[in-house]
């Protein structure tokens, strides 16, 4: 990787150091490689949440409409990244050539006005009400709740089967078609949840529970601890993990380290420091103004939370 200073996205890096306190970091390229949550989400207990949390968005936004029009960025380009990037644990954000003519001195006042954005966003009842609802669809399933979930899947599939055989036996053509695929999918479901050694037997239990196969005692005592440190009770308690975290990863940061070349690329001089990870290397080329600038912004946010 090329660690160099990277000024034309210097400022998204910052943008995507802010928005760790909600959502992991978030950086400017669109290819860059996502960093996916420990299990598979199931997203649709939030899209309310998010219609109400764009409704929200559009309003604070005409406040900020300068710095996302500077950028050449729309603002719900900016809310779907937002809101994608604590749904879904992504790293990335749309991406703006506009940054490249962000000069240096005039970074800090950009990665400011974008942070008051994003914490008006994050800070909003609706933000609240996604978090909540992503928050009681990641809750993992006690082994009883889990079983619980199958049989009443089992009944329904039951019930669906009788109804679309009764509608099928007055239908004709295409729509006899579809009754029949739509059965036929049923049954599917219905074999694979019934027989523990289905291929699809998993799938099904695992995406009625969210978890696969039967957790003992301990598993879930485990699974439980790991939901509760992944998410803390309250959006504040979520914004103090990754505020800490974000100022954990960037500090002592010496932006005067020396690099090498090596081939097409530069590297550290220093094996410790080569040895960072991705996410150390890319705030470490945004450049000490914008990081310096994140640095004291998450601090200050930090002190006003306790």
């Amino acid at each position: 990787m090329i660690v160099t200073h990277n000024h034309s996205c210097v400022v998204f890096y910052i943008l995507g150091a802010l928005i760790f306190t909600s959502f992991h970091l978030l950086f400017p390229i669109a290819d860059i490689v996502l960093i996916l949550p420990k299990k598979m989400k199931r997203f649709f207990p939030v899209i309310f949440a998010f219609v109400a949390f764009a409704a929200f968005s559009a309003f604070v936004g005409r406040k900020y409409f300068d710095i996302w029009q500077q950028l050449s960025i729309s603002q719900e380009d900016a809310r779907e990244s937002i809101f994608g990037n604590f749904q879904q644990g992504n790293l990335s954000f749309p991406y703006s050539t506009a940054i490249k003519g962000l000069i240096p001195g005039k970074r800090a006042a950009a990665v400011k006005e974008m942070g008051d954005y994003i914490r008006k966003c994050v800070n909003s009842p609706e933000f609240a009400e996604q978090y909540n609802a992503q928050r009681a669809s990641a809750k993992p399933a006690a082994p009883a709740e889990g079983q619980d979930k199958v049989k009443r899947r089992l009944e329904e599939i039951k019930h669906d089967i009788a109804e679309n055989e009764t509608g099928m036996a007055q239908a004709k053509g295409d729509m006899k078609k579809l009754y029949e695929a739509t059965i036929k999918m049923l049954k599917t479901e219905q074999k694979a949840l019934l027989d523990p050694k289905d291929l699809q037997h998993e799938m099904f239990v695992s995406n009625l529970t969210g978890a696969i196969g039967e957790m003992t005692a301990e598993q879930y005592q485990q699974a439980v601890a790991d939901f509760e440190k992944e998410y803390p009770a309250t959006v504040n308690g979520l914004i103090k993990k990754r505020l800490k975290e974000f100022l954990e990863l960037t500090k002592d940061m010496d932006f005067s380290a020396k690099l090498i070349t090596s081939g097409r690329v530069k590297k550290f001089a220093d094996p410790a420091l080569e040895a960072k990870d991705g996410l150390w290397k890319r705030c470490f080329r945004s450049g000490e103004e914008t990081v310096t600038t994140a640095r004291a912004y998450a601090a200050q946010w930090l002190k006003e939370l306790k």
